[in-house]
């Protein structure tokens, strides 16, 4: 212990400076917007690197199950596309107009979808991240909404050359408009911790008529999710404090233990930004 001691001291020089470089650097990239980029921007590529070598041995061994799966959603769409076809043929007998049509349909139609593997996901944190194998090369931004086949997953929030951070549904800050499926009122959903398979469905009015067991899904009302996107459904509601709204229980359909893949969503909403912000800037003249 006295060894220790006078070691302490005798490169208390040494500790101090080392202290006072982090304590610098913090101050540089937390008060400047800039620098904070860069910085992300560089641990973004570091870890995703170390992760994805770690995620490349773990996901080989559920390749099987994946595959499995992969197969049973491709044969479903499979289906829906078949019933789809059939029907097209009832509204236009002329096979060859249909197979024209739905083939300059897939040539002119991109994929609104940017798939992604899961190279590091934490569920036991306030805030929880995800951090995926697909970056601003693959055409991902800051923003972009975040799935799985089996519903919402989060947010991009910020992503490197080949690696980006997705803020997860479970994290404090993470707020989604939300409504019942096939009705006009609407709340916020939340989460606040504990159990992964839960979240909070808030200030949700009280002439919306709900069950338990109603489907919840997304509003469309925010840029990163577009209506319809499947988020869970009601466990168990109640009353709020002031007995106008409802808080929900719901039990989220993406199995945020499990998540393997990823659907990133393109947004084709730039040019309601740039009227947005051209709003803005009118305002503060």
């Amino acid at each position: 212990m006295r060894n220790l001691i006078n070691f302490l001291l005798k490169n208390s020089s040494w500790f101090l400076f080392i202290f006072l470089e982090i304590f610098c650097f913090y101050l540089i990239f937390s008060g400047n917007s800039y620098q904070k980029s860069v910085f992300l921007n560089s641990t973004n590529e570091v870890t995703g690197r170390v992760y994805s070598v770690s995620g490349g041995i773990l996901s080989y061994f559920g390749l099987k199950q994946e595959n499995q799966e992969l197969l049973q959603q491709n044969a479903k769409y499979q289906e829906q596309i078949s019933k789809l076809k059939e029907y097209v043929l009832t509204l236009e007998s002329d096979t060859l107009k249909v197979d024209a049509f739905l083939s300059s349909l897939d040539k002119k139609t991109e994929s609104r979808f940017i798939l992604a593997a899961v190279e590091k996901n934490s569920i036991s944190m306030i805030e929880n991240y995800i951090v995926i194998n697909k970056g601003e090369n693959d055409g991902i931004k800051a923003d972009m909404g975040v799935i799985s086949q089996q519903g919402i997953v989060g947010i991009v929030r910020a992503s490197s050359s080949n690696y980006s951070i997705i803020q997860s549904v479970l994290n404090s800050h993470s707020r989604f408009s939300c409504k019942v499926v096939n009705s006009t009122a609407d709340g916020i959903l939340l989460w606040e911790g504990g159990d992964s398979r839960y979240a909070k469905l808030t200030e949700y009015p009280k002439y919306g008529v709900v069950e338990i067991g109603d489907t919840i899904v997304t509003t469309g009302f925010s840029d990163f999710f577009p209506e319809g996107i499947i988020v869970g459904t009601i466990e168990d509601f109640e009353s709020e404090a002031d007995d106008n709204f409802y808080s929900m229980k719901i039990r989220l359909s993406t199995d945020f233990g499990a998540l393997k893949n990823v659907f990133v969503l393109r947004n084709n909403n730039d040019e309601i930004k740039e009227l947005e912000e051209k709003v803005k800037g009118d305002a503060k003249k």
